[in-house]
């Protein structure tokens, strides 16, 4: 059987890796599903890394099967993300917009949760994945190509190219 993610909501014409610029609100781009350097953000450069991260939470909902961040404001979503991955260097946080920021400077500062007590039952290979996926840093974040070619993925990944202007279709199997 196969499985495929796929969420056109925000979907753009895009033949290069180059960021765009796009402007966005709360009630289009999923929060549960947003990095958190997005939250309370309306202007920003959207980047593949963003993608990577929305998939990293869909894996983690396969994974227990329920939502991983499942905020009701743009504060719970960023403290639901920092109860698990602790709270990111200085660094990143001046990375971020102003509301995010404000509240990650603000907060008092959390440790990271390791995955193997998140994630109780869950594969190693997929632990190591997740932890590549969810990485606070945007910069962190494996290209699509490179998540395919984790390990975790070994014998199931199938990667097929298009005509030279496409990118990269994955489909994952399941049996």
């Amino acid at each position: 059987m196969r499985r495929q993610v796929c969420d056109f909501g925000l979907a753009r014409v895009a033949f290069s890796d180059t960021p765009t610029t796009i402007l966005w609100t709360d009630y289009v781009a999923t929060m549960w599903y947003r990095e958190p350097e997005l939250c309370g953000s309306f202007f920003s450069k959207y980047t593949p890394a963003i993608d990577i991260w929305s998939i990293g939470c869909i894996f983690a909902e396969v994974l227990t099967g329920k939502p991983l961040f499942s905020g009701k404001s743009v504060v719970h979503q960023l403290d639901l993300i920092t109860d698990l991955l602790g709270t990111p260097s200085a660094d990143i946080i001046s990375g971020c917009g102003f509301v995010v920021r404000r509240h990650l400077t603000d907060m008092k500062k959390k440790s990271p949760v390791p995955f193997t007590e998140k994630f109780l039952k869950a594969d190693p290979l997929a632990l190591r994945l997740l932890h590549r996926l969810l990485a606070f840093d945007p910069k962190d974040h494996p290209t699509a190509e490179e998540a395919l070619a984790d390990p975790y993925f070994k014998g199931l990944a199938k990667i097929e190219r298009g005509n030279r202007h496409s990118k990269p279709v994955a489909y994952v199997f399941y049996g």
